[in-house]
């Protein structure tokens, strides 16, 4: 019998028997379907955003709100949520979150106004922070070798394959109405109906917790929300507000929480006690790398799904329509997903740098296809590109996953999971943010806001290739 310890997770040495860790993954399917709900839950409402606007004569900001409403409360909480799981116990804070995430979904399906719609976004955001995180965390506790393999690789389609359902499933319904449902409402119930499977098939899950009692950093959970709200108020409304000085001021403040946040947490772990984001942990570079690269693909990913129905509908294309150019790109993702753990097997880090080479062939060649085609057929144009696409993406989201939380030490598999989801529900509502703003100064609309959602993510995705050599470089070396 063997055993592993760290000393900054504030949990005793966990003893690995021989065999007791090959989980099937078919138990976690019910923990598997809060990633699914999640990235659903965010693509199918993205595409919803039209039909918002003429239900609600809501402007740009208050569309954005709809979606960073949801993202950044996600955002601020998922640590917290991770470290919640590994005090009271995982399965636990997994069913309060699902339970949570349901009845936001319900309010927002009855939303009278765009108001108690954002508002209700919001609590759904706080369940998501609440379940996530435990999904990741049961994975690395409850798993070794290729189980936990093929456990994270199922992590990432679940969430993938959820982004690109809800991406055409969101058009779909917002083009439907159901008797006096309209069809964006029917969004929601969807959602929840995924959130009551979940919570079914739940207990199937193997259980765990940290095996000593975590302290809760409450302080450093406050200050790092102060830091991350403000930063995300002065993106939002800083184009509205002509980038003024409060704006400038917002921003001032989330920078002096951030820093603050810092030295509290390096004078938390120098005293021996449990920091809520151990310094020591995040100073591992391939995991800076790891986040960063995340960050920059998940930031390219909402911007493009942010503009993508807007701009083709723009072109003539129905909300349907727009759902419906995007099924060959699901289909081939949701195929690729599920093939993704056997060509790891074979390529290993390079499975990433595969993934990101076929995403800018395929972002360059949807740009070139624009500079000809538009209008009705826009759709049937984009295709080759957007099948190529598909296939990319999902050479990515497993390998990103795995980059980060197999730099973070088992015992804590909270923090793993709440990192991780952190700079990806960062990163997306930021993306929405930043094309928001571009779209909003530039008054591009059309094929032009389009290009400019491509061009963006062309950019990022430049960089997440740099990002991903240089991890796979420094694995060879055994950096």
């Amino acid at each position: 019998m063997t055993s592993t310890a760290h000393p900054q997770t504030g949990s005793a040495p966990i003893p690995l028997r021989p065999g007791a860790f090959d989980v099937p993954t078919w138990r976690y399917v019910g923990f598997l379907l809060g990633p699914f709900a999640g990235t659903f839950a965010f693509n199918a409402v993205t595409v919803t955003l039209p039909a918002l606007r003429d239900r609600f004569g809501a402007g740009d900001v208050a569309l954005e709100l709809v979606v960073a409403g949801y993202g950044i409360p996600f955002a601020v909480f998922l640590i917290l949520g991770g470290r919640l799981g590994d005090r009271f116990g995982r399965h636990r804070l997994f069913v309060i979150g699902m339970g949570l995430f349901l009845a936001s979904a319900i309010a927002c399906a009855v939303a009278p106004s765009i108001e108690t719609l954002i508002a209700a976004r919001v609590a759904q955001g706080l369940g998501a922070a609440l379940c996530t995180p435990q999904v990741l965390a049961t994975i690395q506790a409850t798993s070794q070798g290729p189980a936990r393999t093929r456990a994270i690789a199922a992590f990432g389609a679940s969430g993938g394959i959820g982004a690109a359902v809800g991406q055409v499933a969101g058009g779909a319904l917002a083009a439907t109405s159901f008797g006096p449902v309209e069809g964006w409402r029917a969004v929601f119930v969807v959602v929840a109906l995924i959130a009551v499977a979940a919570i079914v098939c739940a207990p199937l899950a193997p259980r765990s917790r940290a095996h000593e009692v975590v302290a809760i950093d409450l302080v450093g959970s406050a200050v790092l929300a102060v830091g991350i709200l403000a930063a995300s108020v002065a993106l939002t409304f800083g184009p509205a507000w002509g980038w003024s000085w409060p704006v400038w001021a917002v921003l001032a403040l989330a920078a002096v929480a951030l820093v603050a946040m810092w030295r509290h947490q390096n004078a938390i772990e120098r005293s021996g006690r449990v920091p809520l984001l151990p310094p020591s942990v995040l100073r591992l570079r391939p995991l800076q790398l790891g986040l960063v690269a995340a960050a920059l693909f998940f930031a390219g990913y909402s911007a493009l799904l942010y503009v993508f129905p807007r701009a083709v509908e723009g072109g003539g294309l129905t909300s349907l329509q727009a759902g419906m150019a995007l099924l060959p790109f699901a289909v081939v993702f949701a195929g690729m997903s599920l093939a993704v753990a056997r060509i790891q097997s074979r390529l290993g880090d390079a499975t990433l740098v595969l993934g990101v080479s076929l995403q800018i062939v395929a972002l360059v060649a949807m740009t070139a296809t624009l500079a000809f085609a538009w209008g009705s057929d826009i759709g049937l144009w984009l295709q080759p590109a957007l099948v190529l696409l598909g296939a990319g993406q999902a050479l990515i989201f497993s390998p990103l996953t795995q980059l980060v939380v197999r730099e973070v030490p088992v015992e804590a598999a909270g923090l793993s999971g709440g990192m991780f989801s952190t700079a990806q529900q960062l990163a997306l509502s930021f993306g929405v943010i930043v094309i928001g703003s571009v779209v909003t100064v530039t008054g591009v609309t059309g094929r032009d806001e389009l290009v400019a959602g491509l061009v963006l993510d062309i950019g990022l995705a430049v960089a997440v290739l740099v990002l991903a050599m240089v991890l796979r470089a420094r694995g060879r070396r055994g950096v």
